[in-house]
């Protein structure tokens, strides 16, 4: 009787091992994945500064994808900075983007402001001294992988300040960008982080000394997405002619200014706000989301061949009729 019922048991135990290996074999293989937030124009102790950094927290904290880091796109302090103890650094930073919600990495690039008063060199110093904080700038151009040991996507932060950098300076990164380009990918995507807008809708408009200088190389190599600040609004540009998706995302919480040009999309508005990439090795899907309450305003999935999808989106704005007082920064 013992000897039946061990059999008995044994088939059962076999039966159950079968049905589950066949469940998982039917059940596709979890992507690798990875997702980034983004933003500039921001450290001004505003209150659009602390909605937007409410809204970040809410979109870490709340996403079932773990946010890989924060990519900060320039701009990071228009206030002035006494040096790496100044409180301004708690209050506008460690402090302004809760710990708790938001405890990766943030990677930042250089904007024009913060060239005022020697800041440039004192976020790199930040950094340095302070290897337990969340603040990443080891130089004015670095690259980051993620994940670094089997990369997803590959980030080259770069320096788009040339009248703050020497001739010497700018040639040397030139041929850094240009190495780092030409390296076999080790994974799907690579992208290029900066300050300056090379083509905009905004105020500031298109930079041709980037469409020269960055561009030809963007071209060369194929640069899947490049992510920008300087004009405070969010835009997607596709451009005829170009196969990288232009990204800005200068919603952080500077003061807006009305667009000079509705006739390129498909997306521009002037409003606060920042972007979620999220990756996979056949997709990248951005999210534009509202940084005065947290909705999503557009929607883009960019597939590994280059072709483009908005899946969603909302009116951009139109052209303002003053562009002379916008382009002087005087607003409407």
């Amino acid at each position: 009787m013992k000897t039946a019922y061990s059999c008995l048991w044994g088939l059962i135990v076999i039966a159950i091992a079968l049905s589950t290996a066949i469940a998982r074999a039917k059940t596709p293989a979890t992507q690798p994945t990875v997702s980034l937030l983004a933003m500039g124009d921001w450290g001004n102790g505003t209150q659009d500064q602390k909605t937007v950094a409410d809204r970040l927290a809410d979109v870490a904290s709340k996403q079932t994808i773990p946010v890989n880091a924060m990519l900060l796109a320039g701009d990071n302090f228009y206030v002035p900075l006494s040096g790496i103890d100044d409180p301004t650094w708690q209050t506008l930073f460690e402090k302004m983007y809760d710990p708790v919600r938001m405890p990766m990495p943030f990677y930042v690039a250089l904007g024009n402001h913060d060239y005022e008063d020697h800041k440039a060199q004192t976020e790199l110093e930040y950094a340095k001294v302070h290897p337990e904080s969340r603040w990443k700038l080891p130089d004015h151009w670095y690259r980051v992988d993620f994940p670094a040991d089997h990369p997803l996507v590959s980030l080259l932060v770069l320096d788009s300040n040339k009248d703050n950098l020497s001739a010497d300076q700018w040639s040397q990164q030139l041929t850094w960008l240009e190495t780092q380009l030409a390296k076999p990918r080790n994974g799907a995507w690579m992208m290029a982080m900066a300050h300056h807008t090379i083509f905009s809708n905004g105020a500031h408009g298109d930079n041709g000394v980037l469409m020269t200088d960055w561009g030809t190389l963007f071209k060369k190599y194929n640069l899947d997405i490049y992510l920008c600040g300087h004009d405070h609004d969010l835009q997607h540009l596709e451009i005829p002619g170009w196969y990288t998706s232009f990204m800005l995302v200068g919603g952080g919480g500077a003061a807006r200014r009305p667009m000079r040009v509705d006739n390129r999309g498909p997306f521009s508005r002037a409003i606060l706000g920042f972007a979620n990439l999220v990756f996979t090795p056949d997709t990248m899907t951005a999210h534009y989301i509202s940084g005065a309450d947290g909705s999503e305003v557009h929607r883009f999935v960019r597939h590994r061949d280059g072709t483009v999808e908005v899946q969603f989106t909302t009116p951009s704005d139109k052209a303002t009729t003053q562009q002379l007082r916008v382009f002087q920064g005087l607003g409407n």
